[in-house]
């Protein structure tokens, strides 16, 4: 069962981008007023709980995953993770404890795997960057553990792929083997399964659930397909135009909601 008590909390989370004006303000750096992406939004994610940020393309979901993983800064607000704001926690040593512990899936698995990079090398690169390996023993090792929780058996056969060699379905659970590697307690996965075929989609997700079950991790799923988000999802979060609208369990949401842009 999912930890209520939360690893994940936001608060009154706000990140707006400033709007030039001509050429002038430009030259200057003034800003004629601001986008609110995300405008104030509170969530909590418990541990072994998957919440789904459901929403329309533009309504700041994805801008709330990179604040969550530190690769966007918010304007306003609180990101506390266990307890402590991390909001003023920069540069790469301070981050590098942080980094193992929340990971990101990108929607477009193609462009976030490097053409040059072997399947091996990419999955080894974030347990080389932060450090939590001794030597090549345990770096295969820890590969081939990832590689298996991401559904790609035998992880050996896949050491020297490329990823213009892998189905759309592979590199996306090599994409998945990456995050999974460094074993983190908090994955954000942005429309991770978006771009792939109907019967695949299915593979991906049953992959995700079986890890939350394993591990208790937590997982926010972003997505704009409602239907989706009710297969996979604990509790789901509506976002529009950078608000929380609504929030509830997944039957709840799906079933009863009561938010006209929900509806």
């Amino acid at each position: 069962m999912p930890d209520t008590a939360g690893i994940l909390r936001l608060e009154s989370l706000q990140v707006h981008f400033p709007i030039q004006g001509g050429l002038f303000d430009r030259v200057l750096g003034r800003s004629v007023g601001a986008m609110r992406a995300v405008d104030g939004i509170d969530l909590n994610v418990g541990r072994g709980e998957i919440v789904a940020l459901v929403g329309e393309s533009g309504s700041g979901k994805t801008t709330v995953g990179r604040v969550i993983t530190k690769l966007a800064k918010p304007t306003g607000g609180r990101m506390l993770f266990e307890g402590r704001d991390m909001r003023s926690v920069e540069g790469f040593s301070a981050l590098r404890p942080y980094r193992r512990r929340v990971q990101m899936i990108f929607q477009d698995a193609y462009q976030a795997l490097n053409p040059r990079h072997t399947v091996f090398d990419i999955v080894a690169e974030p347990l080389q960057s932060l450090r939590l390996v001794g030597n090549a023993t345990q770096l295969a090792d820890r590969v081939s553990e990832a590689l298996a929780a991401a559904g790609l058996n035998p992880p050996g056969d896949f050491f020297a792929r490329f990823p213009h060699e892998l189905s759309g379905g592979q590199r996306q659970r090599v994409v998945i083997a990456g995050a999974l590697a460094v074993r983190p307690e908090l994955i954000v996965a942005d429309e991770p399964v978006s771009m792939l075929d109907v019967s695949i989609r299915a593979q991906i997700l049953q992959v995700l659930v079986d890890l939350r079950d394993r591990h208790n991790m937590a997982l926010l799923f972003i997505t704009h397909d409602l239907p989706l988000a009710w297969l996979i999802a604990d509790r789901i979060a509506v976002l529009y135009l950078g608000k929380l609208v609504e929030i509830g369990s997944a039957d709840e949401i799906t079933f009863n909601p009561r938010h006209p842009y929900t509806v």
